[in-house]
Parts: structure tokens; C-alpha cells; sequence
């Protein structure tokens, strides 16, 4: 009973911690990034899952299905994306769903930003939210999705260019782009005030 009580514990802090980190970044959030630009299919290789797998579009028959691997309210976070036009694909294995990864393209001559951060030109394209199922974690799901996106958005949407943001502390992310033999662009320094970005600046260049 006392494990039980301390793990509760343990979730409603971890819960209140992310409630209040969520309010923090809507109102200053210092953001630091590693950006990777993907010019063309030369730019990266190809990395096969340890297990077999589908690449699979999400569309409106199929998005529920995120429950496969997340929790049921991403049901409707699925279906919000699907409405902006976000291009979508899941990783299915042995008929369910074990991961998922989503880019956005823009296709206006306005300069775009997305995920709050990341600056958009015409037919340029960013990857996102690449997630895969705890259970399958470290079997190269993760890269093959990023990869088969890749190729996907040169070959079917015919973007000019993609890129990957990816925060400096997300070394989980870092590894899996360094697996695609990708090379760091440059760093991005964004700070947001009420959910708007007040600085930009790239601190550091690479050839």
C-alpha cells in the first residue's frame, strides 16, 4: 500500500510540474535549439526498424487509432492536426500502431511559423512530433518514421527543403537524427513573451 501511495504521489507531482511548466512557457519560455536542414535525398540514410513495419497515412478512417500507443485524449489532437493540413503517418507493426511522426508544409509566400519556434519559407517543410510506443523504444522506429517522412515529402509533396528542430536537451531526439547521418545547420536561441516570439537570434553558423 505504501509503494502505492508514494507512486500516486510521485504522478500528482510530476503532474502539478508540468501544469506549471506549461503556464510558464505561455507567458516567457527561453528556448534553445538544434536546427538540421535536409536539402535533398542525398542529405540522409535510410535506417530500417529492428522489427517489421508499416509507414501508414493518417487520415480521418484511421486517426483514432493513436490510442494503439497514446493516451485517448490525443484522439482529438490527431483529429486538430488532420484539420490544419498536417501531413501525418503512423508506424504500424503486427496490426497496431506504435508510433507516429508529423510534418507541415507551407504553401503560401508568407513566411510561417510553426511549433512556436521553427520559421517556415514557401514549400520548405518541418518534421515533428515523431513519437513511438514505450514498448518499442530502441528498435529504430523512431529514425525509420523520420527517414520514410523525409523521403515521402520529397518524392510525393515535392518540398525544396525540410527541416528538424530539436531542443538542446532533448538527447533522446539528437541521437535518433544522428542515426540518419544528419549535421547540425545551426543553433536557434527563441525567446516568447504570451506565446510571442520577441527574439531570435543564431548563435552559432555550420557549414
Amino acid at each position: 500500500m505504501f509503494k502505492n501511495n508514494e507512486l500516486l504521489g510521485g504522478l500528482r507531482l510530476k503532474l502539478i510540474s508540468q501544469n506549471v511548466k506549461t503556464k510558464m512557457q505561455k507567458i516567457f519560455w527561453p528556448n534553445l535549439s538544434k536546427i538540421f536542414v535536409i536539402r535533398g535525398l542525398d542529405d540522409f540514410i535510410m535506417v530500417e526498424p529492428k522489427i517489421k513495419c508499416e509507414f501508414i497515412p493518417i487520415s480521418l478512417d484511421n486517426y483514432h487509432r493513436v490510442v494503439d500507443f497514446r493516451e485517448e485524449n490525443r484522439i482529438s489532437n490527431y483529429r486538430d492536426k488532420l484539420a490544419r493540413n498536417e501531413i501525418g503517418y503512423f508506424a504500424e507493426h503486427n496490426g497496431k500502431m506504435i508510433g507516429s511522426v508529423w510534418a507541415t508544409i507551407n504553401k503560401t509566400d508568407t513566411p510561417r511559423v510553426v511549433q512556436k519556434f521553427t520559421k517556415i519559407m514557401y514549400n520548405e517543410a518541418l518534421v515533428h512530433d515523431n513519437v513511438v510506443s514505450e514498448k518499442f523504444r530502441g528498435m529504430r522506429v523512431g529514425p525509420f518514421m523520420e527517414a520514410s517522412m523525409f523521403i515521402v515529402l520529397f518524392s510525393e509533396y515535392g518540398v525544396n527543403r525540410i527541416k528538424a528542430d530539436v531542443n538542446v536537451r532533448n538527447h533522446a531526439s539528437l541521437q535518433m537524427l544522428d542515426k540518419l547521418n544528419l549535421r547540425v545547420d545551426h543553433r536557434l536561441l527563441c525567446i516568447a513573451v504570451f506565446n510571442k516570439v520577441i527574439l531570435e537570434l543564431v548563435l552559432r553558423k555550420h557549414n
